[in-house]
């Protein structure tokens, strides 16, 4: 959410700047004609680069996103267009609007097939206004139309270059390396959205602990410790949906994370999540769920967790019993659950 509209302040800032260099190009050149024509429509240019900054606070959605930047380059590509016209064709200094306009959209626009499509339309306006305007030298159009052709092509695979390795970045910094699961970062990053919609139902969190995981360390070695890790993670993705997630908070200590669910609906997901690894291993689990049981990550976690304790506290004296206790013959069983 912040780099998207990071992206798109920035796309907006650069739009007021250039708009701005077309104004001072008008005003250094005011006996030329259609002046006032040109420092209108840069005008609008910069109007149109003001309005996305203010969007850029605004907007929530990606889509929204799309849309603000994509209605602010059809704005500045008709404002290049008419003001090269007025200002002779295409062989005006003005149209060095067009080179920035294609520079900017290879190095921000991150989707290949869409990046294309605008760089068609940036360089097909271009052509237009040289059909349309005066005549240029021979080879004027071939060069300026090469030239942003390697540009484009220059910046683009730099972008996208870049946009891998902060991915790969971004991977390290929110991932367990060993499961594949968030880490704290990541459920962090993860659901800070999700509190900040107050949507009803809120998200539910659920805390797991594998049951006598020590034991596996020093019975059969670290590496199937890890192992088992790894396959905890796997088989709980399984009966998650795909908006939701996991994450490891400590070494066999998990966080699952339910949107949009209520208490029900993770009542169901905890009983799922017991089947699916009761073959392999015992799991506790504890639950809250928001707003019931508070209105942060921090909250639901120390709520669950609190559960959690207890569901382990009951195992421990179920486990042993007092003499003539019949209830400690119940105690077997792989998984337990804690629910509000």
């Amino acid at each position: 959410m912040n780099e998207r509209r990071r992206r798109m302040q920035l796309g907006a800032a650069l739009h007021v700047v250039s708009h701005g260099v077309g104004v001072i190009y008008c005003l250094m050149t005011l006996r030329q004609p259609n002046r006032d024509l040109m420092l209108a429509a840069y005008g609008c240019g910069m109007g149109a680069g003001t309005a996305g900054l203010w969007a850029a606070r605004t907007v929530t959605t990606k889509a929204a996103g799309y849309r603000v930047s994509f209605a602010i380059l059809l704005v500045t590509l008709i404002v290049a267009s008419s003001s090269v016209h007025w200002d002779g064709g295409a062989a005006s200094p003005a149209a060095l609007g067009f080179v920035t306009t294609a520079v900017f959209v290879a190095s921000y626009m991150p989707h290949l097939r869409l990046m294309i499509a605008l760089e068609a339309l940036t360089v097909g306006s271009y052509l237009a206004v040289a059909v349309t305007g005066e005549p240029t030298r021979p080879g004027h159009l071939f060069i300026y139309v090469a030239a942003m052709v390697v540009l484009i092509s220059v910046c683009s695979t730099q972008a996208r270059k870049l946009a891998r390795q902060r991915s790969q970045l971004r991977s390290l910094a929110t991932l367990d390396p060993l499961t594949g699961a968030l880490n704290r970062r990541g459920l962090a990053e993860f659901t800070e959205p999700l509190f900040r919609r107050r949507c009803r139902p809120g998200p539910s969190i659920l805390c797991l602990d594998l049951d006598d995981f020590k034991l596996v360390n020093d019975r059969l070695g670290h590496a199937a410790g890890d192992e088992l890790l790894r396959w905890i993670v796997a088989a709980t993705r399984e009966v998650l949906r795909a908006e939701d997630a996991i994450a490891r908070v400590g070494g066999d200590e998990f966080v699952v994370v339910l949107v949009d669910a209520d208490e029900a609906t993770a009542r169901t997901v905890m009983t799922r999540i017991d089947a699916a690894v009761r073959a392999r291993a015992g799991v506790s689990i504890g639950a809250a769920s928001a707003p019931r049981d508070g209105g942060t990550l921090q909250t639901l976690m120390q709520v669950a967790d609190q559960r959690l304790y207890r569901v382990k506290q009951e195992r421990r004296r179920a486990a042993n019993p007092p003499p003539g206790d019949r209830n400690g013959l119940l105690v077997n069983r792989p998984g337990t659950l804690g629910v509000p």
